[in-house]
């Protein structure tokens, strides 16, 4: 299953309903009828739920629709079973950013934790999971796949260093509690990253 999301809305794309309980499933079987669905996600302030038979032409088509970009991120956990958020723009986000050319998403995360956070000595675990949103920029839609993976911190001693040229205020070592309440204040694909943290 694909789930992509726009602002607070998803869009479901799967080829059967057993994934996720809903009556609003609706079958497709011309990937041109995509089209004038994504348009009608697109506008409308509701979730679609598309079944269809080749999940992967169906995304490969949104993809067309688009410039598609992708970036890397991290959760990164320290002895205290703390983990490190950013503050931005009014709202709790994780570190995260483009993968440069000739980049791998590992290095890219390490990369970007490090230059919006300061911190050096976060180690590499495991991958978690993969997270797909649309946006808006300069009238362009932008579908971005963004790569997250979880660290470990090493060095306990270490300060946070907001990158303030990135819009970064915070970058702060938050307890389960907090984060709970930061999620008030977050994104929805933020919530599902650390729903897959939690589930490790």
């Amino acid at each position: 299953m694909y789930k992509v999301f726009f602002n607070e809305q998803v869009f479901y794309i799967d080829s059967h309903k057993d994934s996720m309980p809903s009556e609003k499933w609706q079958k497709i079987s011309d990937l041109s009828e995509l089209t004038e669905l994504l348009m009608v996600f697109l506008q409308e302030e509701s979730d679609i739920f598309l079944l269809t038979d080749n999940i992967e032409q169906a995304f490969e088509k949104i993809k067309s629709e688009m410039f598609y970009l992708e970036a890397a991120g991290g959760i990164v956990e320290n002895e205290d079973e703390e983990l490190l958020f950013i503050y931005r723009l009014g709202f709790w986000d994780l570190p995260k950013g483009l993968i440069e050319d000739g980049e791998s998403p590992e290095k890219a995360a390490y990369r970007e934790i490090k230059e919006e956070c300061g911190i050096g000595s976060h180690k590499l675990k495991k991958h978690l999971t993969n997270t797909f949103h649309i946006y808006e920029r300069a009238g362009e839609m932008h579908l971005k796949k963004t790569f997250w993976f979880y660290f470990e911190q090493e060095d306990l001693n270490e300060e946070t260093i907001p990158q303030s040229e990135e819009d970064i205020e915070l970058a702060s070592w938050l307890s389960e509690t907090e984060i709970n309440l930061a999620l008030l204040e977050s994104y929805a694909s933020i919530e599902e990253v650390y729903n897959e943290y939690r589930s490790m």
